[in-house]
């Protein structure tokens, strides 16, 4: 049995509507690891009226990397030449220096035999407390005025075995509507850790009112043939695509997901990160395949792919990125901490559907050389 992002994607679209009339600065919140239903049907119906192709002329050769102003002191020749360095992370660097205590298989027995259908929210807060207290915080602060995530992303569980099956999507979806109850009106908050978070301001795409373009717009790059569009589901084509990357950036109209800017790509990336730790933390529970490795995967190729097209077509929104303080480093944070669980799950295989195949796309040196450029605006190496 898989389980992937899709089941639960109609019950997203309350926080995504949410976070359209609460900020400009809303936060995606589409639903990751998630089982299959006929409510992708619904979904698809709710999105093809918006979801009309973005102008090819977005599409750019992936080796092209010639054409933004130098946001450090190096050339822009050292930029677009300089190679990436060996490996995924650098340890001299925030990405490669970013550690964190990894969730331990504690002991929940006496959680599960006194688990009660109707308490599934003081299970979930326990059982986090004791293997993952990161995302115990996010669900016990996420704040419930508006909506209750735990409520809202929880199939009724009827055994703690059931339960289990949600937990991932229960502290992604509540490390959301944290992360939107700390944000203002044009700023996004990105809770990292216990000790660390990022408030960084205009995030949203120039339509929505912030600094940066529609995150669809990479939806037709050069990469995209390498994992295209789903249109549902498939072995070899990107299913996140069809839920996070729609719309017409173009077309004047910005309610659908993919017309939010690199703020939401970032928030969403922070999230699958919670998805990969909270399913490490109870790997020992999962019956059935997640798509925890494929979430964070997808993402952070979709960060090097909007990055380089920043950097090869939009420079001021390049500029914008690379030389504010808070997106840098927290973008390099959010690599880091993504690589970190990534490595700890390797051989994980109920963590992982399509992951093998998403992952050398991630190494492609065209991708990491948009991180290594990063990393040299901050003065690393």
């Amino acid at each position: 049995m898989f389980k992937t992002h899709h089941t639960h994607i109609t019950a997203t679209l309350a926080i995504l509507a949410l976070t359209t009339a609460c900020s400009d600065e809303p936060i995606s919140s589409e639903s990751p690891a998630m089982d299959m239903s006929t409510e992708v049907a619904d979904m698809r119906a709710l999105q093809d009226d918006m979801n009309t192709s973005p102008d090819p002329v977005d599409m750019q050769d992936p080796t092209d990397m010639d054409t933004t102003p130098d946001p450090t002191d190096m050339s822009i020749e050292d930029m677009n030449t300089r190679p990436p360095i060996p490996g995924i992370v650098d340890p001299q660097c925030i990405d490669g220096q970013y550690n964190e205590q990894l969730p331990e298989l504690v002991d929940i027995s006496a959680q599960m035999n006194s688990y009660s259908p109707s308490n599934v929210r003081a299970f979930y807060e326990s059982v986090l407390e004791l293997r993952y207290p990161m995302g115990a915080k996010l669900v016990k602060e996420a704040p419930n005025t508006q909506i209750d995530c735990v409520a809202a992303f929880t199939s009724n569980p009827f055994t703690a075995q059931e339960a289990f099956t949600d937990l991932n999507t229960i502290v992604h979806e509540c490390g959301h509507v944290y992360d939107l109850g700390n944000s203002g009106f044009f700023d996004n908050h990105y809770a990292i850790n216990m000790g660390l978070s990022f408030t960084c301001s205009d995030g949203d795409s120039t339509d929505r009112g912030g600094k940066t373009f529609a995150r669809n717009r990479i939806a037709y790059d050069a990469f995209s043939v390498q994992r295209p569009y789903c249109d549902g589901f498939g072995p070899d084509c990107d299913f996140y695509a069809d839920t996070y990357l729609d719309g017409n950036p173009d077309d004047g109209d910005i309610s659908a997901s993919g017309d939010q800017g690199y703020g939401s790509l970032l928030e969403e990336s922070v999230q699958y990160v919670n998805s990969l730790a909270t399913g490490y933390a109870f790997h020992d529970q999962y019956t059935n395949f997640q798509s925890d490795r494929d979430g964070i995967l997808t993402f952070l190729w979709y960060i090097g792919r909007y990055l380089h097209m920043a950097r090869t077509q939009y420079p001021e929104v390049y500029n914008f990125l690379v030389q504010d303080d808070c997106w840098r480093q927290a973008t390099l944070t959010v690599w880091g901490r993504g690589w970190l669980y990534l490595e700890a799950t390797k051989g994980y295989d109920q963590l992982g559907i399509s992951d093998d195949a998403i992952e050398p796309l991630i190494k492609d040196p065209t991708i990491l050389n948009e991180i290594e450029l990063l990393r040299q605006a901050e003065g690393c190496n």
